[in-house]
Order: structure tokens, then sequence, then C-alpha cells
């Protein structure tokens, strides 16, 4: 009899469920529009993060990427290299240490957190340098311009592109603080004795 009623229900749904069963929960979050507005979220709320408990060091972080674009962007990129592979140590080390699923998580979601907390520090500084070129500096603003211009990055029909373009942008803003905490170790008095 519960054969009986099961077939009544495949029947009933028809080919509709063959359908429903063939989509992969992938093809939703590799869709450029899901990426876009992923990256908008999040970019929102660790920017707003950081504004909210540490706007000074945004400003400063403004300052300092824009001082030398350039060099700014390569440190970027450094910092981006950086944060990938002893991410992706981390993670290794994690789950070579550890077989539950939950710390393997846990592992996984902290370095994601820190590959978005950067996203949000360098398009916040991004998007707070663009209000500044037609006006007064605004980092809220800044923001809501970074987030826009961060998803927009992921409407790019290709990931790989979509990737290379968000990379640029974050390291645009991340790479002034980057410097400047890389050579915080020079003191005056080192340098006025070479």
């Amino acid at each position: 009899m519960v054969s009986d009623r099961r077939a009544s229900v495949v029947d009933a749904v028809g080919s509709g469920a063959s359908s429903v069963q063939a989509i992969d929960p992938t093809t939703v979050v590799d869709a450029p529009p899901a990426r876009a507005i992923g990256a908008f979220v999040f970019v929102m709320l660790f920017g707003g993060v950081l504004l909210w408990r540490f706007d000074g060091f945004v400003d400063q972080s403004v300052d300092s990427s824009m001082e030398r674009l350039t060099v700014s962007t390569v440190y970027g990129v450094t910092a981006h290299a950086c944060v990938l592979f002893f991410g992706v140590y981390f993670f290794g080390q994690v789950t070579r240490l550890s077989a539950n699923r939950l710390v393997v998580a846990g592992a996984g979601a902290a370095v994601a957190v820190a590959v978005v907390g950067l996203a949000g520090l360098g398009l916040t500084v991004v998007g707070a340098r663009l209000t500044e070129l037609v006006g007064e500096r605004r980092p809220w603003y800044g923001l809501v311009v970074g987030a826009v211009l961060g998803a927009s990055a992921w409407l790019l029909p290709a990931a790989a592109a979509s990737l290379v373009v968000w990379v640029l942008l974050v390291s645009v803003g991340i790479g002034g603080p980057t410097r400047e905490w890389i050579h915080a170790s020079r003191a005056p008095a080192t340098e006025a004795d070479t």
C-alpha cells in the first residue's frame, strides 16, 4: 500500500520531479547574480563593522593606499598571496589533525572570514576614495560604492575574470596598510644610522 502511494505521488508530480532532482546546489552558487549578491552582502557586513569599530584606521588606510597607488596594489596582491598561503596551510593542518567535521568547518570559516575581512577593508577604502574624488570623503557612502564595485566584479560571466578584478580592486585598498605594517619595524633611529 505504501509503495502504491509513492507511485501515485511520483505519477502526480510527473516529469517535474526528475528536473528538480537534476538541480545541483553549486549551480546556484556559481551563477554570477548569486556571487554578486553574496559579495555585496559580505562587503557591507565586514566593511560596516570596520567603519563602526575602526573608522580612523579606514581613513588612514585611504591615505596610505592612495599615496602610492601602484606600490599599494603590489603590496595588496602580496597580502592576498600570504593570506591564501597561510589559509591553505592552516586549513590543511586542521584537516590533518582533526577528523571532526565541526572543527574542519570552523577552520574553513576562519579562513573565509579573513578573506572577506580583507575584501571589506579594501573595497571600503576604494569606495571612500571614489567619494572623495567627487567631493568630501564619506566612508559610509564609500562602503556602499565599494560593495557595488565588488558585486559588479562578480557579474562577469567568467569566474576567473571576476576573481582577477576582485583581487585587484581589493589590493588597491589593502596595499597601503599592508605596506605600513611590513615597514613598521623600521624605527626612525635605525634609518638615521644607515
